[in-house]
């Protein structure tokens, strides 16, 4: 009797005391996976970089990873292993995606209440290929363990948005004019165009074409708007990023950081364009333009040459809309859409463009030109001089004739 009672009580603790070591694996839970030996990527918000892990259970949004072609992913990872009796040792590895694999490791299990168990900073079995671009939203880890080194079952799954670059991204800079940091938005905007691209050539044709539909977002699918307010003060790339809404020195800029984060290099390539000053109505200077389209309605200055006349004191008003014009005999019409709004600002004394290769683009309309003459023929309702008189009103005189002014260009770096 008491034999009998002595293999009873064995054949019911066995299972229970064995928990972790007979293929049961609800209780592991992948905790955190870390990424490292890539690139920092920088938050719009300009709150600093992306910290590891990478990858946490508690987070609701995981942050993004990046790496320059020719280098392999690595990886680490936490799990922890919820059970009365853990083994001493369990196997971790990870497939990712296009066969990468993150070789089977032999762990051991740690002895605290949690016993975590720590896969250690290991390269994929693939590295991205050299100079290619690459994309992946996500790149998902299937995580698997195993109490033998035999038998594996699933361990958990990260996923991570991962850029690649074709070469080692140009260095960050920051002045009072300008700046160039590797954005999160600035990555994802490229990489995502110019996924499995290797030419420069190609690679600046893809990131452009995030313009021409005038369709512009940011990592997370939200607008990026040109003069979406018509006053806005958003004239750098990280005030872009951060508020969504800038100027068109600012669509420059994230157009050309676009082409530098690949770590592709074009010099004189960051344009300003205005009047060239030709002499207006009674020797005031042309010093302004109209973007398409104006309409113009009855002349009334008397002056021949800029017979059209609007007044202002304050040129845009709450909400920051519309012009803010006293007398108006032009129009603001619906013309060239920007970036995600329909009619922006349109009435210029100068703007900003990038000119690449002999070809000048226009990330504020999704445009290009072959020559600066082709600007003024194609985008351009009118020319513009201003006066303002002893009450403080400002008289701008239009003119329809496109040949009384040429545009004056100024060629720096970005």
């Amino acid at each position: 009797m008491k034999k009998k009672l002595y293999f009873l009580i064995n054949l019911i603790l066995i299972p229970i005391a064995t928990f972790c070591q007979n293929f049961n694996y609800s209780n592991v839970i992948l905790e955190t996976v870390t990424f490292s030996n890539g690139l920092n990527i920088q938050k719009d918000n300009g709150s600093g970089v992306y910290n590891s892990p990478q990858w946490n259970s508690t987070n609701s949004k995981q942050a993004p990873v990046a790496y320059i072609s020719g280098k392999a992913a690595t990886v680490s990872s936490t799990f922890s292993l919820n059970c009365s009796n853990a083994p001493n040792y369990v196997w971790i590895k990870g497939i990712g995606p296009e066969s990468i694999e993150f070789p089977s490791m032999k762990i051991t299990v740690g002895t605290n209440s949690a016993h975590t168990i720590t896969y250690p900073a290991t390269a994929g079995s693939i590295v991205f290929t050299a100079s290619v671009v690459r994309f992946f939203k996500p790149f998902t880890i299937n995580w698997q363990i195993s109490f033998d080194g035999t038998t594996w079952k699933s361990a958990g799954i990260s996923n991570n948005t991962l850029y690649v670059t074709k070469t080692t991204p140009q260095d960050e800079f920051e002045n009072s004019d300008a700046n160039f940091k590797w954005y999160y938005t600035v990555f994802d905007i490229s990489c995502r165009n110019a996924d499995k691209k290797s030419t420069e050539t190609d690679i600046i044709s893809s990131v452009w074409s995030e313009f021409t539909d005038h369709v512009v977002i940011n990592w997370n699918g939200d607008s990026l708007y040109y003069y979406k307010s018509m006053d806005t003060p958003n004239v750098t790339l990280g005030s872009l990023l951060k508020y969504r809404d800038a100027e068109c020195f600012t669509f420059a800029q994230l157009f050309l950081s676009l082409i530098k984060i690949q770590g592709i290099v074009r010099i004189n390539n960051y344009i300003n364009i205005e009047a060239d000053g030709s002499s207006g109505c009674n020797g005031y200077p042309i010093d302004c333009f109209l973007v398409k389209n104006w309409a113009f309605g009855s002349p009334s200055t008397g002056c021949q040459d800029f017979p059209y006349e609007n007044t202002y004191q304050t040129l845009i008003a709450y909400p920051y809309t519309s012009y803010n014009f006293i007398k108006t005999d032009v129009k603001d019409d619906l013309g060239i859409p920007g970036p995600c709004i329909k009619n922006p600002a349109s009435f210029f004394n100068n703007h900003q463009i990038s000119k690449i290769d002999g070809v000048y683009y226009d990330a504020c309309y999704g445009v290009t030109f072959n020559q600066i003459t082709d600007i003024k023929a194609t985008a351009f309702s009118g020319w513009c001089c201003r006066y303002t008189d002893n009450n403080g009103v400002i008289h701008a005189l239009f003119t329809k004739n496109l040949n009384l002014a040429d545009l004056y260009e100024t060629v720096d770096t970005y």
